[in-house]
């Protein structure tokens, strides 16, 4: 049993006592762990699809906070259909290996718009656990699971490093290095006034990576220097302090502290250690 995920239904128990989680949260847990073996054990998305964000830290590189929603970036143009026949071929096959029926409820490409350049699919999976009859029925007669993984795959963005992990599947899964998903959580930051968002979770997420683990300040700056230009966003130092960008990031931030299984760092503590730390990068004043 990985310690970063249950890998087999029988797991889940022993999973969620050995994390200090709910059994219902280690279920989930299960739930999309076999969407990831899904990924990887089908060659066309293994080799297309990325998992990146928060749950790509929290599943592979510092696990502390996990969400509800799974993100990828695919590196190829897949379309929406395409997309959604893959998933469901792969997801039918490693489900009836784990017990977990899963069904793909939709595919919305967001914004419609033909014209647009930076487009995401949001897709719903709905599935069923082993023991769940009454969901496994449902699925089975066409309806759909009140349970949800969200998937975001988006296209076009800028993916500068990745490993292969071994989840158990035939091909492995592609992961956005820790480097990369920093500096797309810090292009992120800088961009929450741009399009109007609102990012505390990059926050914790990068303060809490920084404690955990070495980083490769050149990476992070050149990775955070390439993924801007594609979005038009000046980076510099000075950037980091505007008082928007701070605002933003601490709207609820405190919130996050029930997400978090091992390591909460308060606001004022990782406002003050991210700007610390952007000092030393390699950027322009």
């Amino acid at each position: 049993m990985s310690d970063k995920y249950p890998r087999t239904f029988q797991d889940v128990g022993a999973w969620a006592k050995q994390n200090g989680v709910t059994v219902h949260e280690a279920r989930a847990r299960f739930a999309q762990y076999g969407i990831l073996r899904a990924v990887s054990d089908s060659a066309t998305l293994s080799a297309t699809l990325v998992l990146k964000g928060g749950n790509a830290l929290d599943f592979v590189w510092t696990p502390n906070r996990s969400t509800k929603d799974l993100d990828f970036t695919s590196t190829d143009a897949l379309e929406g259909d395409a997309l959604k026949l893959l998933l469901q071929q792969s997801l039918t096959a490693t489900g009836r290996r784990l017990g977990t029926l899963y069904s793909v409820h939709s595919v919305k490409r967001q914004p419609p718009s033909p014209d647009a350049t930076f487009v995401t699919y949001a897709v719903s999976v709905g599935y069923a656990l082993t023991d769940e009859t009454n969901v496994r029925r449902r699925i089975e007669s066409g309806q759909s699971s009140p349970q949800v993984v969200p998937l975001d795959v988006s296209l076009n963005e800028v993916v500068c490093e990745d490993e292969r992990i071994d989840t158990a599947g035939a091909h492995g899964l592609r992961v956005s290095s820790p480097e990369d998903i920093v500096a797309e959580k810090l292009r992120s930051l800088l961009q929450q006034p741009i399009r109007n968002r609102y990012r505390r979770q990059d926050l914790l997420d990068i303060t809490v990576t920084l404690r955990q683990r070495p980083l490769d300040a050149e990476k992070v700056a050149d990775f955070l220097r390439r993924k801007s230009a594609a979005r038009d966003i000046t980076v510099s130092r000075t950037a980091f302090r505007d008082p928007e960008i701070r605002r933003r990031a601490a709207q609820d931030y405190d919130s996050l502290r029930s997400t978090t299984r091992t390591l909460f760092i308060p606001l004022e503590d990782a406002w003050r250690e991210l700007l610390a730390w952007i000092d030393t990068l390699p950027i322009a004043p």
